[in-house]
């Protein structure tokens, strides 16, 4: 089963009458756009006449270290290691050496394409007769792209306006300050936006068009899996820096529970958007070409570290899905 956040971390209640304008912002915002859909399910059963074998198996693997009186460890019998290893904890191992297949398998049979791992729920475990579980995943979200050219159109004579206004924000701070401070030896910097700041500023609009336009529906599971491994995030964080999570929620005046929402709001905001974004680059037939993750290796100064990672396929999995990106939000820009 996933982990969920500790709510044992909340110790102190907070009055809601505290919590930040802009959390409740946030929230607001979330519940507008956000499309949150139930988990879909495959069953699995397992005959008993798989089962068997690998349960006598775990249980003769558990007798070599369990104590009996008036046995010698390991020649216990077989109905006293049961009872003194635990049906759980039997069971337990049994499944984890059957599941994966038989899930693979079930998913394959229903034609499903999950993208979570998942959630087993027994409905029968009996000894002696089938087991039969479910299994609980959130599916590859579907994107129905409309005139995705013209929104990111749109979107960029909103940021040009935007640049523009802001520009001419900073020459009237500059002529502000320049009055104020003839007469002082130093002087405060006032240009205008750099080509980074205009290319961030455009790809935001961008997103939030896309966004706006297109937000699939995400997977009940999927996103409680992404905002539980952003919780963590954060207390590795906060742990670096020798924060506890109570001082944290303290300090932000927010319970846990509150903590919990923001998160789940900014990664489905996330995750609507990846999935736009791997629309559109499928959209486009955009690829990535061997040399191209070849050339991002070669950028490794350290030989041995780079001879390692070219043998790492999840590397260079990341390293392709991160070039794509990429070559995909500078399409965007163009478009």
């Amino acid at each position: 089963m996933s982990k969920t956040i500790n709510k044992k971390d909340q110790k102190t209640p907070v009055k809601k009458a505290k919590i930040e304008k802009k959390e409740l912002k946030e929230k607001e915002a979330v519940s507008k756009k956000s499309f949150i859909t139930p988990n879909e399910s495959v069953k699995i059963t397992l005959k008993w006449t798989v089962v068997e074998p690998i349960y006598k198996k775990t249980v003769n693997h558990f007798a070599k270290s369990v104590k009996a009186e008036g046995f010698r460890i390991g020649k216990a019998p077989f109905a006293i290691v049961e009872k003194n290893v635990g049906s759980e904890k039997i069971i337990n191992q049994v499944l984890r050496e059957l599941l994966p297949q038989a899930y693979e398998a079930a998913i394959k049979q229903d034609n499903k394409k999950p993208i979570t791992t998942p959630e087993f729920n027994p409905i029968s475990l009996e000894k002696g007769k089938d087991w039969i579980l479910e299994a609980y995943f959130s599916p590859i979200p579907e994107v129905k792209l409309g005139d995705y050219k013209k929104i990111i159109q749109k979107a960029k004579k909103e940021a040009a306006a935007f640049i523009t206004k802001r520009n001419e924000e900073i020459k009237k701070e500059a002529a502000a300050c320049e009055n104020k401070e003839k007469n002082h030896d130093h002087e405060h910097a006032h240009q205008a936006l750099g080509e980074n700041e205009i290319r961030e500023i455009n790809l935001q609009h961008i997103f939030k068009g896309l966004v706006d336009e297109f937000a699939p529906a995400i997977g009940e599971l999927l996103l409680r899996q992404e905002t539980q491994t952003e919780y963590e995030k954060l207390v590795d964080q906060l742990k670096q820096y020798k924060i506890s999570t109570q001082d944290y929620l303290t300090r932000r005046q927010i319970t846990i529970e509150q903590l919990s929402q923001e998160l789940a709001g900014q990664v489905l905001s996330r995750l609507q958007l990846d999935f736009i974004i791997a629309a559109i680059s499928q959209a486009e037939k955009l690829t990535i070409e061997d040399k191209e993750v070849t050339d991002e290796l070669d950028k490794l100064t350290d030989q041995n570290i780079r001879q390692e990672l070219a043998k790492n396929q999840n590397y260079l999995n990341q390293i392709k899905a991160n070039l794509l990106q990429r070559k995909t939000l500078d399409l965007l820009l163009k478009l």
